[in-house]
């Protein structure tokens, strides 16, 4: 009887051993899941810095052929619009028209077209992406995956400049005002399809109205904007408190 009992208590002590090794290797597995997903996070962000680095030229082709220099591009964020409304009308029309009559173009002919609309209308480098976004953006560009179609041909026009960006954010801005919750969601999508940085959404977001927010932008809506973006701006934080917190 005495056996009996000491079989039956040996036997509790190895499934209660049994169960507690479980645990532990389950958790050992999830932190090893965890940490395996902010490493691959960490060099996917570390890539794309790397890979933005190597595609931008120092100007090259046509599609530069309308740039006026890095001090240009930085001064015309003081317009805000555009000088010609006209001018850019018609430079959205003709990309517009372009895009319905060669829906196969590659991302690299779609950029030429808009630099050649850019220079024919006389308007500066960085309506580049004014031009475009207005040309290709629309109001079902989720249910047309239209950024992650267009993505490339903004890369090839902001060419992983700051300001360029910068006036990108502004354009998704003025594409928001009739529905500024449209506006998180473009941001959420330029950044995981590599045509908006990390960074730049980040110092936009400490701003408040600046050189880059377009006229027609009132205040009222740049700050629903804003409130609208905030969920995207906490999640990029954490992120970026995340991956600080591993290289300490």
């Amino acid at each position: 009887k005495e056996k009996g009992k000491k079989d039956k208590s040996d036997k509790e002590e190895k499934k209660k051993s049994k169960k507690d090794k479980d645990r532990d290797g389950s958790d050992e597995e999830k932190k090893k899941k965890k940490k395996d997903k902010k490493k691959e996070k960490k060099d996917k962000k570390k890539e794309k810095k790397e890979k933005k680095k190597a595609d931008s030229p120092q100007d090259s082709g046509n599609l530069d052929a309308g740039s006026e220099g890095d001090d240009d591009v930085s001064d015309a964020g003081s317009q805000g619009d555009v000088d010609d409304a006209g001018a850019m009308d018609l430079a959205v029309e003709g990309t517009r028209k372009f895009l319905v009559e060669n829906p196969s173009a590659s991302p690299g002919v779609i950029a030429e077209v808009v630099v050649n609309q850019q220079m024919a209308s006389a308007l500066k480098s960085h309506d580049k992406v004014y031009i475009f976004t207005r040309a290709a953006i629309t109001a079902d560009f989720f249910k047309e995956k239209q950024i992650e179609k267009h993505a490339p041909t903004i890369a090839k026009l902001t060419q992983g400049n700051a300001i360029m960006e910068r006036h990108l954010i502004a354009a998704m801005e003025g594409l928001c005002i009739e529905k500024p919750k449209n506006f998180p969601v473009l941001l959420k999508q330029l950044y995981d399809a590599d045509a908006l940085e990390e960074d730049v959404i980040l110092e936009w977001a400490c701003e408040g109205r600046n050189e880059y927010t377009m006229e027609s932008v009132d205040e009222d809506t740049r700050a629903a904007l804003r409130s609208e973006a905030e969920p995207v701006v906490v999640w990029l934080q954490d992120e970026d408190s995340s991956d600080e917190s591993d290289d300490e």
